[in-house]
């Protein structure tokens, strides 16, 4: 696929998109594509905009029916076949120098409850011949799976071509309900997919408490962004979704659809969430904080995707299932300011808000740092390479790790389920004295070990003179302190800065390769 990015990073060249931080946008187009993730006014931005910019300044008035990236919406009746038009444009869109390529796709916003999946679902006719209006067999043919449908038709160019129109026609199947009804919508563009699914989850969960979770999306730049505080999430292009999990078949029918799920009948929605972003672990992510939910219960998530806004389509990601803890004694809690890779729940008194916890323990493992930042100040790291503790280390490398190690063993992770490995603290016999002096948790909890590999990394990133050891002979001597990872659906360690947890995702489906077709497309122009 690498053959792919080259190529379309020369296209995006030729659009002027250039010298912008790397997006992984995270759709079936596998490209890493360039851009910015600020505009004028230092917001963060949609990453198809800068590629259609054009599109939309040389859209003319020959354009009949469909606009370039602007779907329709429409309902249909059984039996029933609705026309549309596409006007390609000659002098914008991939493939200009050989061919032109029209992207087409759709959703089904709702369709009739007894469908199944073997029931006969939409079917879209395209052609470049009008006379595939009354003769379908004329046209080519494409049918909305799972609420989808996307297709791909090329339009050679002759000098002798000023204008060529797309014929559509999108028609409902025969059905014994004359009342039957379908809510779709269409798409067409000559530069990208309007909708698009992914098979992906795109988002994680980080950890929940009692009543509340922490989701993030996956890295949407490829390096840290030293001002991405001053981002404005309210301007981003991502949208969460919690439903009750007695809807986890709901969209059966229905799961590929953009419009279908952001249409639905979800619990919560990011106007009620509060969003930021961050860094944690590398690389910008979007975080959702999701209030409101009830203890021991069970929830699926769905991410979303809006290309400059809901009017403009937009993308959908595979589902994920997560279930908050069963009591208050564990206490959700991000973006400390010295244990800044501290994301998860953490044992907690009801006599403390949820600043006064965080204060609490980030201002405890802060002073406990302090004499090994004197220590470390002793080191020779501003040196030559021959006279450095490690070629290949760095005393940043040193203080990263192990002020990671101190978060983690000073700032447990909490859960109320009895997982293995995860140990088992009675009131009055945590970690240490300072939780059971200080934080008072008010009853019994299960602290989820730090992974051991925390330990390991301060070993290995750190001087030797500092004598840092960690337990390597056995299991049962590693899990007095720490555990490992199992896998499974829990984490079964903590490593502060990476999240594990649970992500459970759909079945996968097979998705046609969007970057393939179009690096094919466009080899034979180079070539």
């Amino acid at each position: 696929m690498r053959l792919t990015i080259y190529i379309i990073t020369f296209i995006l060249g030729i659009l002027n998109v250039v010298n912008a931080e790397v997006f992984d946008i995270g759709f079936n187009l596998d490209i890493d594509e360039p851009l910015d993730p600020f505009d004028n006014a230092n917001e963060f931005i949609g990453d198809k905009r800068l590629l259609l910019s054009s599109s939309y300044k040389s859209s003319t008035d020959r354009s009949k029916g469909l606009q370039e990236f602007t779907p329709i919406s429409n309902q249909i009746g059984q039996s029933e076949t609705q026309y549309y038009s596409f006007s390609v444009n000659t002098s914008s869109g991939l493939g200009e120098y050989y061919e032109f390529l029209i992207f087409l796709t759709g959703n089904i916003c709702s369709q009739p409850d007894y469908l199944t999946a073997d029931d006969p679902s939409l079917t879209v006719y395209y052609s470049f011949n009008s006379s595939m209006f009354s003769n379908f067999e004329l046209g080519q043919m494409s049918h909305f799976e799972n609420g989808y449908f996307q297709a791909l038709e090329r339009v050679p160019i002759s000098s002798d071509d000023i204008d060529s129109v797309l014929y559509i026609a999108v028609r409902a199947p025969e059905s014994t309900n004359q009342s039957a009804i379908w809510k779709y919508e269409v798409g067409v563009s000559q530069n990208d997919l309007v909708f698009q699914w992914d098979d992906r989850s795109w988002a994680s969960l980080v950890d929940t408490d009692e009543d509340s979770a922490l989701i993030v999306t996956g890295n949407l730049t490829g390096s840290h962004l030293t001002n991405y505080s001053s981002l404005n999430a309210t301007k981003s292009k991502y949208s969460l979704f919690i439903y009750s999990y007695d809807y986890k078949d709901y969209f059966k029918q229905l799961n590929s659809s953009w419009c279908a799920v952001r249409n639905g009948p979800a619990l919560l929605s990011t106007s009620y969430f509060e969003s930021s972003f961050t860094d944690r672990g590398g690389g910008l992510q979007q975080q959702f904080f999701v209030p409101g939910l009830n203890s021991s219960t069970k929830y699926i998530a769905y991410l979303v995707s809006d290309f400059m806004g809901t009017s403009f389509g937009g993308a959908v990601y595979q589902p994920f299932e997560f279930e908050t803890l069963g009591t208050n004694v564990c206490e959700l809690i991000y973006d400390l300011e010295f244990c800044d890779q501290v994301a998860y729940s953490v044992p907690n008194s009801e006599n403390l808000s949820n600043e006064d916890v965080k204060g609490l323990y980030d201002n405890r493992a802060k002073s406990l740092f302090s004499n090994f930042s004197k220590a470390l100040q002793q080191i020779a790291c501003n040196t030559t390479d021959n006279a450095k503790y490690s070629p290949i280390k760095t005393c940043s490398d040193c203080y990263d790790s192990y002020k990671n190690w101190l978060c983690s063993v000073t700032i447990p992770r909490c859960s109320t389920r009895n997982i293995t490995g995860y140990k088992y603290r009675e009131v009055g016999k945590s970690r240490n004295s300072f939780i059971n002096d200080v934080i008072q948790p008010q009853s019994e909890y299960f602290e989820i070990l730090p992974c051991v590999n925390v330990c390991y990394a301060m070993v290995r990133d750190c001087p030797a003179d500092f004598g840092f050891q960690c337990p390597q002979k056995n299991n049962d001597t590693i899990s007095l302190s720490y555990y490992w990872d199992n896998g499974g659906k829990y984490a079964s360690c903590n490593y502060v800065g990476i999240t594990l947890s649970d992500t459970s995702s759909a079945i996968k489906k097979f998705v046609i390769n969007w970057g393939l077709l179009v690096c094919v497309v466009l080899v034979n122009i180079f070539m």
